[in-house]
């Protein structure tokens, strides 16, 4: 039996062995300097929430910057004529917030479970992300223009043309000696004068993008630049490059707007033109990026499989290859799919428009959606009426849900029939169906 009275608090103390009070000695730092936790989880916890969240970028951008710094060092250092500034740092810095804005994921809508301040601050974001994709592929746009320009801003005889022509893609004025049917062959044929027998002179060769031939020789004729014979490899016109560029700009410049209007909430949708979702924008823009990248390959494809037999079919085909590149790319995913281009399901749209009224409820206004698709939704005004555009053809469940305190209210079923159809859709809400819910 325990007699002893001494109460369980001072039982408790004790039976616990005696402990100094804490007294910040500096023994506790160096505990945690030695393997106690507690120090790192403080220097985690004192980083900015952003910081944590964009280490990678951070490294990525400090990384890339360190590489700039570098690479204009050598550059000053290398220059003999003027001062220059390295291209790769900047196309490295364009790729790396082309991966950040573009791989940033989307944040979906529910059906259910948020309030009128939740969806709109939700849907703020989702429009704050579409405005960085598009000041993103509009400042693409601009530099892809300023790109064509580049051989007259900064002229290639600028540089040291020995170390240009001993890279595997290299750009100086040259000439074929494959093929003497072709406009860059290094020799054509010439009526010297009559009475003269038709023979063949050397060429000085036009400025040429190669890729991997082979450089025999160079010579200069007349006091003019050397051009270079060049056997084997690719060797197409440098301005068959530049026109296939200026094609894919303009090809870019007209598909930026119509994108961005068809994602815009006052867009109609039409069989040829329907509203994008916000992943069908984010693949749209990234596609269109990508068939400008693309221009210059399919142009470098169709002057081999067509070869132009005159300057002007080489001009058209140039300017074509470019501009049509998206068709073009459509056409080859298309075959990869075993499924021809034209027939792929259009999706169809159509409108649903009403008026909701309140029997024996009080009620102003009422916020009527589809169910499965909350960003198509809409405010009744004074009178109840209310359209819900770009809706797809089919069968939906609309809710309706009061906009004072978020309730849903009813939900019902409508059902568009064909494309461009207006279904009317009058609802009554009488208190029953408050009852029942």
């Amino acid at each position: 039996m325990n007699t002893d009275k001494t109460p369980d608090s001072a039982q408790t103390t004790a039976s616990q062995p005696d402990q100094p009070p804490v007294v910040n000695t500096g023994v506790e730092n160096t505990k945690s300097l030695s393997g106690n936790p507690g120090l790192f989880d403080r220097l985690i916890s004192s980083i900015p929430e952003q910081i944590k969240k964009s280490w990678f970028w951070i490294l990525a951008y400090s990384f890339n910057f360190v590489y700039f710094i570098v690479a204009l060092i050598r550059a000053s250092q290398e220059a003999d004529v003027s001062f220059t500034i390295p291209m790769l740092p900047g196309i490295i810095f364009t790729c790396i917030i082309f991966v950040q804005i573009y791989a940033d994921p989307i944040e979906p809508i529910p059906a259910d479970g948020l309030s009128r301040d939740e969806r709109e601050t939700l849907e703020k974001k989702r429009s704050h992300q579409r405005y960085k994709w598009m000041i993103f592929a509009y400042s693409f746009m601009l530099l892809s223009l300023m790109l064509t320009f580049y051989p007259f801003i900064n002229p290639f005889h600028d540089k040291k043309t020995e170390t240009l022509r001993d890279q595997p893609i290299a750009v100086f004025i040259g000439c074929s000696l494959d093929n003497k049917d072709k406009h860059l062959s290094c020799f054509k044929s010439k009526l010297a004068s009559e009475g003269e027998k038709q023979h063949d002179e050397q060429v000085i060769g036009t400025w040429v993008i190669n890729i991997g031939g082979y450089i025999n020789q160079c010579k200069e004729e007349n006091g003019n630049a050397a051009a270079c014979q060049v056997s084997d490899g690719l060797l197409v016109p440098l301005y068959f490059i530049i026109l296939a560029l200026m094609g894919g700009s303009i090809s870019l410049t007209r598909r930026l707007p119509e994108l961005q209007k068809q994602v815009s909430s006052e867009h109609i949708a039409t069989e040829q033109q329907p509203r994008l979702t916000q992943y069908e924008f984010r693949e749209h823009l990234i596609f269109q990026i990508v068939q400008f990248i693309s221009a210059p390959f399919l142009a470098i494809l169709a002057y081999y499989l067509i070869e132009p037999s005159n300057l002007t079919n080489s001009v058209a085909l140039a300017f074509t290859a470019g501009f049509a590149s998206e068709t073009i790319l459509l056409m080859v995913r298309s075959i990869a799919n075993k499924v021809t281009p034209g027939s792929g399901e259009v999706p169809q749209y159509g409108a649903v428009a009403g008026v909701v009224t309140f029997k024996d409820i009080t009620a102003k206004k009422a916020e009527v959606f589809l169910s499965e698709s909350p960003q198509i939704h809409s405010i009744t005004d004074e009178q109840g009426f209310y359209v819900l555009s770009n809706v797809p053809v089919g069968e939906h469940s609309i809710s309706i849900k009061s906009v004072d305190n978020e309730e849903i209210l009813k939900k019902d079923t409508v059902k568009i029939d064909r494309a461009q159809a207006i279904v009317k859709k009058n609802v009554m809400i009488i208190a029953e169906d408050l009852v029942q819910k």
